[in-house]
């Protein structure tokens, strides 16, 4: 739950099912955790002793990486006392989900979001050395669920670690509507999003193909760099009113991804500012919109012809898929969020507990 954009928009909604919400206040000093954030917010809402607060603000719950993080029978005491629920991402971070699928007796839901193909969480898992975790999960029963953010994640993992699986879509916050429609055009360049290029590795690669495919182009890149990038095509690190500032200005956001399980927030914040975005067919853009709309390209040829002609201006084009694309934005609301919550989490679907300790609370 500790992701700066997840966390405003699915902790209100578990509030508003009723539940108290604990959020961990220790996360990984590590790059791939960028979008990691801690909050106190939620504390003073929790019905729980101050002791018992105290012993889980203390804990570090995700470790680092390949450094595993227990819980202590104390905390098991605490965990299984007061909460009824525990969701915890599936990532390389295991610490939280293993401990919650070993030691817990209530409802463990194993939040996923998609990898890149082509990966799936069991190999994840098993590069972690805990491949029997899905053995594991299935143990559990009805008190274990794979909460999927797209519906074809289950699809490409086996039975046991993907058993009791729900589709709750990754909710945007409300704060990212606040500039919805707020696009003017008249830039001159088409946009890119490419985090973390480095020597070699997956963004080398999505940054490779970007400059074969499209660098005649005029282009910019934004993304967090770890390191400095040699292009001058390749933008600082921009603040929340610089990036909408790119966004409104946007002739054109071009997402050449071909991952059908994996997509970045960026192209769907363009989408809600109103600037127009590009896509493959088959990518999980393209999933999501559920039938062919004006932003959808057949292939890399068919996108830079997409893309040059709204370089060159093309109201209609634009226009079109400007007005197709809310299809996709609807995929990330809040409120299909919180109904596809309430069917795991209302009380009458809730299972029943491996102890007859219980308390309206998250975690």
């Amino acid at each position: 739950m500790n992701h700066k954009t997840l966390l405003p928009a699915e902790v209100p909604i578990f509030r508003d099912l009723g539940y108290e919400v604990f959020i961990p206040k220790s996360i990984p000093n590590d790059p791939g955790y960028r979008s990691g954030v801690v909050t106190y917010e939620y504390d003073e809402s929790l019905t729980i002793s101050d002791g018992a607060l105290d012993v889980l603000n203390a804990h570090d719950f995700y470790g680092e990486l390949h450094h595993y993080r227990s819980w202590s029978p104390t905390l098991r005491g605490i965990i299984n006392k007061e909460f009824d629920v525990i969701v915890s991402s599936l990532s390389a971070f295991i610490s939280p989900l293993r401990e919650a699928i070993l030691h817990f007796d209530g409802l463990v839901c194993a939040r996923s979001f998609g990898l890149t193909a082509p990966d799936r969480y069991i190999e994840l898992l098993e590069w972690l050395k805990m491949g029997d975790l899905s053995d594991k999960m299935a143990e559990r029963g009805p008190n274990y669920s794979f909460v999927q953010g797209y519906a074809n994640l289950a699809d490409i993992e086996p039975p046991g670690l993907a058993s009791n699986a729900h589709t709750v879509t990754v909710p945007l916050p409300r704060s990212f509507f606040i500039h919805q429609s707020s696009w003017t055009g008249g830039g001159k360049d088409l946009v890119f999003v490419c985090p973390g290029i480095e020597a070699k590795g997956y963004y080398r690669k999505v940054y490779e193909g970007i400059k074969r495919d499209f660098g005649d182009l005029p282009h910019r890149i934004f993304g967090r760099q770890i390191s400095p990038i040699d292009d001058p095509a390749i933008l600082p690190f921009l603040n929340d009113d610089e990036l909408l500032s790119l966004y409104v200005n946007a002739p054109v956001f071009v997402y050449p991804s071909t991952e059908a399980r994996h997509i970045h927030y960026s192209p769907i914040e363009a989408m809600i500012v109103g600037a127009p975005v590009l896509y493959l067919r088959g990518s999980l853009s393209d999933v999501l919109a559920e039938q062919r709309l004006a932003g959808a390209c057949d292939d890399i040829a068919d996108m830079r012809a997409k893309a040059k002609r709204l370089l060159a201006g093309d109201d209609a084009l634009s226009r079109g898929i400007r007005t197709e694309q809310t299809r996709i934005i609807d995929a990330f609301r809040m409120e299909l969020a919180h109904r596809q919550w309430a069917d795991i989490l209302l009380p009458e679907n809730l299972p029943p507990k491996r102890s007859s300790s219980r308390r309206s609370s998250a975690c």
